[in-house]
């Protein structure tokens, strides 16, 4: 139960990491393009990561599996969400973006039941997850359905970024692997390297005039939404479940709103408090549904 308890805390409190990441990236991107953005941010998490490896003398595997794992890991949970989601942004509204990542639980639930024997899909899941959903449509407003006229390749790149991170939750809980800061440590620095690439051929990064305050706002994320999240990430799919982390993505854009309210003085609703109400409930009917967290007693 206390095991059980901590899981829980680590999740609300990744999720409070992950909603701050708004805001940091707004910063950061004031004065650093995105694809630079993104390499910062893993090369930063990485260099941590070989620097502990290198303290504790634990070794990263590199055997033909272990690659594999990394180069999947790096591209569907950080290279391809963070383009496509970004771009999709530019071309739809914000509002418009969350209910389309709002797909990835409803995604990570139904492929769960095919592929992980542990988290079958039944009725007390199911209704956690569109409860949950009803809490992201409440926040954003039910209007929000009449901008499926938007940019349709638009549409299709967050969703796209949705489904990756989806693919991403499934694959490291099947896979189950084990060596939480060995996995974290070669998957920032393959992402960072492919970021590094794709940052050099379209944007040069070595010419750019970074401002303090974007600086500031990179090294942060790289400490907490991407070197601490990671860790917590990996630990929480294998004691949480697939389906019960995936709630995460309701949860994050509420956070955000209470970020914004609490720094950036915006005006409070009880839409925001509504919809995280309901996110808790959905939370806590899909958690009741997944026999692993029992089991972990």
């Amino acid at each position: 139960m206390r095991n059980n308890i901590i899981d829980l805390g680590l999740f609300l409190f990744l999720a409070v990491i992950w909603s701050s990441s708004f805001l940091l990236i707004k910063i950061s991107v004031e004065t650093i393009p995105p694809y630079t953005l993104t390499a910062g941010r893993l090369c930063i998490a990485a260099i941590l990561f070989w620097v502990y490896l290198a303290a504790t003398r634990e070794k990263l595997p590199l055997n033909s599996e272990s690659l594999i794992v990394y180069l999947v890991v790096a591209l569907l949970g950080h290279c391809f969400p963070y383009t496509l989601i970004s771009w999709g942004e530019t071309r739809i509204s914000s509002s418009l973006a969350a209910i389309l990542m709002g797909i990835m639980p409803v995604v990570v639930v139904f492929l769960a039941h095919w592929l992980i024997p542990d988290e079958p899909l039944n009725r007390t899941k199911a209704m956690g997850v569109a409860i949950s959903f009803l809490g992201l449509l409440l926040l954003v407003g039910f209007a929000t359905f009449s901008h499926l006229q938007q940019d349709i390749l638009g549409q299709l790149g967050v969703l796209g970024g949705a489904i990756c991170y989806a693919l991403c939750t499934i694959y490291i809980r099947h896979h189950n692997p084990t060596g939480i800061r060995a996995l974290a440590t070669g998957t920032m620095t393959v992402g960072g390297g492919i970021s590094l690439i794709l940052a050099f051929v379209f944007e040069n990064p070595l010419h750019i005039q970074p401002t303090i305050s974007s600086i500031a706002a990179t090294l942060a994320l790289g400490l907490l939404p991407t070197a601490l999240a990671t860790l917590m990430y990996f630990r929480l799919i294998r004691r949480l479940g697939a389906s019960t982390f995936s709630q995460i993505n309701y949860l994050i854009p509420i956070l955000g709103g209470l970020w914004g309210i609490w720094l950036l003085d915006e005006p409070s609703s009880w839409k925001l408090f509504g919809s995280l109400a309901l996110v808790l409930i959905g939370i806590y009917l899909v958690q009741k549904s997944n026999p692993e967290l029992r089991k972990q007693d």
